[in-house]
């Protein structure tokens, strides 16, 4: 007599042989996949070292380096150029074209422009004039920078009363340079040759000027062509109205 039907033994495999567990393992595997790439941007970057400072200057104690920061430093300022204004420029030109001093340069400009006057001119007639020397004394008592007459000084300005008070570079350049625009300001209505009359007035005074002028005749005695024209100043003549540039 035979017995019931014996029925399989259980297996550990699935279908076409595959380990259960791998197969209950794999909606995991899939899960994960899934989370991970929604949580990071790259796998890269998701098993990449960790940033910051290494884990062995920390334990070292060595000081974290930092980038040098040059904002709000005086290093950036050196670092970008500014543009250069018209006094910079001007200062820059004539100490190198009459081999001045800044110190000496600045100080003719700010005279010249204070008073009124271009200071290119300005520097021209102290060239011609005194060759940048403040302790200069010409005949008949001209002194300073622009060889000023003590009565003449007087007549600008009535405090001044020594020689001492006139040779003072900044009291020598106002007077001078005040006088040179108000006579370029007198023959104005000469046009063009406003420039020239008043720059020959200065050394012949203005009744002499007056004087030829209405006799028809050239002022000229050469100071103005010394003053205006290229030789003693690099070779350039003078091309400017006279008065202070607007900057």
């Amino acid at each position: 007599m035979t017995g019931p039907a014996q029925q399989p033994a259980r297996t550990q495999y699935g279908l076409a042989g595959i380990p259960r567990w791998v197969l209950l393992a794999l909606p995991l595997i899939l899960l994960g996949g899934v989370a991970l790439g929604l949580t990071s941007g790259s796998v890269p970057e998701r098993f990449a070292p960790r940033r910051g400072v290494p884990d062995s200057l920390r334990e070292l104690r060595v000081p974290v380096p930092r980038t040098p920061s040059l904002v709000s430093t005086p290093n950036l300022e050196r670092l970008v150029e500014r543009p250069r204004s018209h006094r910079d420029l001007t200062v820059l030109a004539m100490s190198e074209r009459y081999h001045l001093t800044r110190t000496m340069a600045h100080m003719v400009y700010d005279a010249a422009a204070e008073a009124g006057l271009d200071p290119e001119l300005g520097f021209r007639l102290i060239r011609v004039e005194s060759v940048f020397d403040p302790r200069a004394v010409g005949q008949g008592g001209a002194a300073g920078l622009v060889q000023m007459m003590p009565g003449t000084a007087r007549a600008l300005d009535p405090e001044i009363d020594t020689t001492r008070e006139l040779m003072d570079p900044h009291t020598n350049l106002r007077l001078g340079f005040r006088l040179l625009r108000e006579n370029i300001l007198r023959y104005q209505k000469q046009g063009d040759d406003a420039v020239r009359l008043g720059v020959i007035a200065y050394n012949r005074g203005e009744n002499s000027v007056d004087r030829a002028l209405r006799r028809g005749r050239d002022p000229e005695n050469g100071y103005g062509k010394r003053v205006l024209g290229p030789i003693h100043h690099g070779g350039k003549p003078y091309q400017g109205t006279g008065l202070r540039p607007k900057e």
